[in-house]
């Protein structure tokens, strides 16, 4: 239920982007954007990459899902987006770390 969730919210993402006009009606959405340089989302990435098996859904584990299941339709959304370019910004940061070493 949890993915189908996760789904549902990404593909209305991928319609917003897709239809410049639902963009105005989302724009309004009151969520705290959570720092970019947070240490311990990064410390989570860093701890998932370095795991042995293959991780199917990363996203799950990172986001909160007790904070989830208190936002509303929009806030979902937009945290759900906030944490994709989180994750993507750190694990670029990550890998750019161990290609140094």
């Amino acid at each position: 239920m949890k993915n189908d969730m996760l789904k549902t919210l990404a593909m209305r993402a991928k319609n917003r982007m897709i239809n410049k006009n639902l963009r105005n009606t989302y724009s309004n959405a009151d969520i705290k954007i959570i720092k970019s340089t947070d240490d311990e989302f990064i410390a989570k990435v860093r701890a998932l990459m370095n795991e042995d098996n293959q991780m199917s859904n990363p996203l799950k584990r990172l986001m909160d899902n007790e904070k989830m299941l208190k936002m509303d339709a929009r806030s979902r959304e937009k945290y759900l987006l906030d944490t994709i370019e989180k994750y993507q910004a750190a694990r670029k940061m990550i890998e750019k770390e161990q290609n140094m070493a």
